[in-house]
C-alpha cells in the first residue's frame, strides 16, 4: 500500500538556493490539490527513486515581467542538500505533494 498519498502536484518552473539563509526555493504553480507547510514535496531522482523534503514555508510571488501569480516553496536546508538540490536541475517538471514523507 503507498502511504504517500498525493494532495497536490506542483509544476516547478525554476528553482535556486540562498546559501547564507540555509534555504532552497522552487518557484511555480500548483496544478491540482493543496500544499501547505510542513507537508513535503516529492523529488525524484530517477524513475524508481525519490526523496521527500518538508516544505518550510509557501509565499505568492509576482514577477515584474508577467501577470500571472506564482507560489515559492521554501525548505531549510544545508550545504549537502543544496548542493545536491541544485545538481538536480529542478525545473520544468511536475513534483508531488504529500502529508507524509522523511526529514
Amino acid at each position: 500500500m503507498n502511504t504517500k498519498i498525493r494532495q497536490g502536484q506542483f509544476e516547478v518552473i525554476d528553482s535556486f538556493a540562498i546559501r547564507n539563509r540555509d534555504e532552497f526555493y522552487l518557484i511555480g504553480q500548483l496544478k491540482e490539490g493543496t500544499i501547505q507547510e510542513k507537508w513535503f514535496i516529492n523529488v525524484p531522482f530517477n524513475k524508481s527513486l525519490s526523496m521527500t523534503v518538508r516544505i518550510k514555508a509557501v509565499e505568492e510571488v509576482e514577477l515584474s515581467s508577467e501577470e500571472n501569480k506564482y507560489k515559492l516553496i521554501i525548505v531549510s536546508s544545508d550545504s549537502e542538500e543544496i548542493d545536491l538540490m541544485l545538481g538536480l536541475n529542478i525545473g520544468s517538471e511536475f513534483l508531488d505533494i504529500t502529508i507524509e514523507g522523511k526529514d
